[in-house]
C-alpha cells in the first residue's frame, strides 16, 4: 500500500525489499532494492549494500560479490561495503599445491581499504585476521599508535 501512495520513495522500496528477503523472496527483494538505488542515486551505496547482505544471507555469494562492488562504485568511501566485498571475495579463495591460500584479486585490497577508512571500525579485527590468514601483512600506517614505553624507576 505504501508503494501505491509514494511510488517515488526509495526508502519504502528498501524496507519492502528487506521484508521480502525475510520471506525468502530473493528475486523480488533484488528488484525492489535496485529500484531504491535508481530512485535515490546518492543513497545507492546503502541499497546495494543491503542487497549484498540479502544475497549473502540467501547463499548467493557470487551475486553478492557483484552487488557489494556496485555499493563501492556508488559510494567509494562506504567502509562496510569494502569489508563485505573483501569477505565475499575471501570465500572464493583457493589453495596452491603446497596448501597456501590464494585469494582472488581484490580481496586483500578491499579489506585494507576498509581498515584505511575505519581503522577502529567494528570489523577492524576481523579484517586484520582475514588479511593475516590470506598470507598478506596488515598495513600499519592506518592510525596505529606507537607502543607505550616503560618509565624509568617504576
Amino acid at each position: 500500500k505504501a508503494l501505491e501512495i509514494s511510488p517515488g520513495e526509495a526508502g519504502i522500496y528498501n524496507n519492502y525489499a528487506l521484508a521480502l528477503a525475510k520471506d525468502k523472496k530473493i528475486d523480488d527483494a533484488k528488484t525492489n532494492l535496485a529500484k531504491a538505488a535508481e530512485l535515490d542515486p546518492p543513497g545507492a551505496g546503502k541499497y546495494y549494500y543491503n542487497l549484498g547482505a540479502v544475497l549473502v544471507n540467501g547463499g548467493q555469494n557470487e551475486a553478492a560479490v557483484d552487488t557489494f562492488k556496485k555499493a563501492i562504485d556508488a559510494d567509494p568511501n562506504y567502509a562496510d561495503a569494502h569489508f563485505q566485498y573483501g569477505m565475499a571475495l575471501a570465500a572464493k579463495a583457493g589453495t596452491d599445491a603446497t596448501g597456501k591460500i590464494i585469494p582472488v584479486a581484490g580481496t586483500v585490497e578491499a579489506l585494507q581499504k576498509y581498515l584505511q577508512l575505519r581503522p577502529d571500525g567494528p570489523y577492524a579485527a576481523s579484517a586484520k585476521e582475514m588479511i593475516a590468514a590470506l598470507g598478506s601483512s596488515v598495513a600499519v600506517s592506518y592510525g596505529t599508535a606507537p607502543a607505550p614505553t616503560k618509565k624509568k624507576g617504576k
